[in-house]
């Protein structure tokens, strides 16, 4: 993509569109900001980590209202450490979500609802103090277990 090359991009917004096909949020080695909801995306490159800055990194990423089906381990594989809003809602993201989601220490809000993840939801009050806000409503196949109480 030539958007690779643009080594200043920090906002990328391509939302309500009728993109399709893989995307990547990681457009730019800058990029902090990306929206890329309401299309019709089926898949999501794993994130690429950049080692510019840590300042300079990705910390909002709307992917929501897509058709991604990808496991959820795949998605969060490289993550940016310094992520403050991720936003997956409504696609097609299934199997559980991994545990190093722990290592995330500014998310603040997290939605990854109406998607079709399975499993024990995790214990986010250990180590992400700062989450704000967390929605993981509406999987189609239900996460199980009880909420964490620690």
């Amino acid at each position: 993509l030539p958007l690779y090359s643009l080594h200043s991009l920090t906002h990328f917004d391509v939302s309500g569109n009728q993109l399709s096909g893989e995307v990547d949020a990681l457009v730019s080695p800058s990029l902090t900001y990306a929206d890329l909801s309401n299309n019709h995306f089926t898949s999501m490159h794993r994130f690429k980590k950049y080692k510019v800055s840590p300042l300079q990194t990705l910390r909002f990423c709307d992917v929501s209202k897509n058709a991604i089906q990808i496991n959820a381990t795949d998605i969060f594989e490289n993550i940016p450490p310094n992520i403050e809003q991720f936003i997956a809602s409504n696609n097609e993201i299934h199997g559980s979500l991994p545990e190093w989601l722990n290592n995330l220490p500014a998310l603040r809000q997290f939605d990854i609802s109406s998607n079709a993840l399975s499993g024990e939801m995790p214990d986010f009050a250990v180590s992400i103090s700062s989450l704000q806000e967390l929605d993981m409503s509406n999987q189609t196949n239900g996460l199980t277990g009880s909420i964490p109480e620690n």
